[in-house]
């Protein structure tokens, strides 16, 4: 049989070729390029030829990007004034391509299938219809809401098949596709339009307006004796008599901000320059393991307010929802002490993941906007898997770069991995300052060691950030 081409045919010959062959849908499909070579791909095809089954002989071709009978919405189909006409609205149907490449992706996950759709520039098929398009173009089943009809193509100005321009095989179905007869136009019951005039007319309130959005919860007497319908008001009344007072209470405030800028300048500066902001905030980097005691559900707790709450209970507490990226407060060094306490004002940012720290900067490897650079302490459980994503993903390496902390409870033996990275101990109370790692035990039950275990914790930090990382010092 000769080839022809066609966009009429274009739907039925793919449905027939892929469902001929469930095990493999494209053994009756060749994509090729311009000069005629096969591809395995979509990318770089301009032409789709399909084969006979019996004697694999070419049937028809079309070109990759003809529009198919395939709406790209299946709510097209019902819009009014009818669904769309191929020739008219062609990008409101689908490429051959796009059908094609969904066969090809048929086995990829649904974020897979997008990536992928995007990468090659090809129209993606909507996660909801992905499925029963493939189900319709492998013959599991017979019909698809989005699917124009021959007949209505052939209305529309496009010349329909001849039976004998098409393979024997593709007519199987053509009857479940015919169009069924037009609908029959609707005549609303006129007492039903009646009732409907009368109550929009009378009780209905349409917010055409802003001023229709701000009324009031007045009620007024309609004129048939109704009670209780909503009264139409305006804010005019309420806006001439305000205007006087708004226009002199600007006058006040600018009056004001020019008193107290010309003070300003006369004033002598009292902001101490070692005490400058900084664009930048350090990064404290937790682990994500599921047993590690410290996470972002209970950081917050206890190096701001030095209230250990176990990792369970506060993930009961926070709803299962951690935060992206926690912001705590810091003692300050550079601020003396008063008399209740240490002072709170260097912020500083947590986050559990390697990927959490790249969205806080874009610098490049080494400079001051690299946010791996203003990673200043890092949590582990002893399990070297956790580094295997981080800037540096030997442990020697990360704790030359960031202050390495080891929580575990009091009466549990240290993890055997991090005696194996050779540190040196330190023993301070119920903490072991350990160089470069620092090992922090937690009491189950002695929840008034909380504050001194983190007031050596941030002494700690403090030293390794003044020997270390002098531009982020706390």
């Amino acid at each position: 049989m000769p080839e022809s081409e066609g966009p009429a045919d274009a739907l039925l010959c793919l449905r027939a070729a892929v469902s001929a062959d469930p095990e493999d849908p494209m053994a009756l499909v060749r994509l090729r390029d311009s000069s005629g070579n096969d591809l395995d791909g979509i990318q770089g095809a301009t032409s789709v030829t399909f084969l006979s089954k019996e004697s694999k002989a070419p049937v028809q071709t079309f070109d990759v990007h003809v529009p198919a009978r395939m709406l790209r919405s299946r709510e097209l189909s019902s819009r009014e004034g009818g669904a769309p006409k191929i020739d008219l609205e062609p990008d409101a149907f689908f490429p051959l391509s796009a059908l094609l490449f969904a066969i090809l992706q048929r086995n990829e996950r649904a974020g897979s299938y997008l990536r992928n759709a995007t990468t090659a520039q090809i129209v993606p098929i909507s996660a909801l219809e992905r499925a029963p398009i493939l189900e319709y173009l492998t013959g599991k089943r017979n019909a698809w809401d989005g699917i124009v009809s021959p007949t209505d193509v052939a209305d529309s100005g496009a010349t329909a098949p001849s039976d004998t321009a098409a393979p024997a095989a593709l007519t199987k179905d053509d009857a479940a596709e015919r169009p069924v007869t037009s609908k029959r136009t609707f005549q609303p019951d006129a007492a039903d339009a009646e009732f409907v005039r009368h109550l929009r007319s009378k009780y209905e309130l349409v917010l055409l307006s802003r001023d229709d959005a701000l009324r009031g919860s007045m009620t007024a007497d309609t004129d048939d004796g109704t009670t209780g319908a909503r009264a139409g008001g305006d804010l005019l009344g309420l806006r001439a008599m305000m205007a006087p007072r708004i226009e002199a209470a600007k006058k006040r405030s600018v009056s004001s901000n020019k008193s107290s800028t010309s003070s300003s300048r006369s004033a002598p500066s009292a902001i101490n320059p070692a005490r400058k902001s900084r664009a930048q905030d350090p990064i404290i980097l937790l682990s994500n393991s599921p047993t590690a005691l410290v996470n972002m559900f209970n950081v917050k707790a206890l190096l701001q307010d030095g209230v250990f709450i176990p990792p369970e209970e506060a993930r009961q507490q926070a709803g299962g929802i951690p935060e992206l990226v926690v912001t705590i407060r810091a003692p300050s060094s550079d601020e003396p002490t008063s008399g209740q306490g240490v002072s709170l004002s260097r912020r500083i940012l947590v986050v559990d993941s390697a990927e959490a720290v790249n969205r806080l900067g874009s610098g490049a490897p080494g400079s001051d906007q690299d946010p791996w650079s203003r990673v200043i302490c890092v949590f582990t459980t002893g399990q070297s898997w956790q580094f295997k994503s981080y800037r540096w993903s030997d442990p020697r390496d990360l704790f030359r770069n960031a202050m390495g902390v080891y929580v575990r409870w009091s009466n549990e033996a240290p993890s055997v991995q991090v005696k194996n990275w050779n540190v040196t101990h330190l023993q301070v109370g119920t903490c072991y300052a350990l160089v470069p790692l620092t090992i922090v035990q937690v009491d189950r039950t002695k929840r008034h060691t909380d504050k001194q275990l983190v007031a050596f914790f941030w002494r700690s930090l403090d030293s390794w950030v003044q020997r270390k990382k002098p531009r982020l010092h706390l």
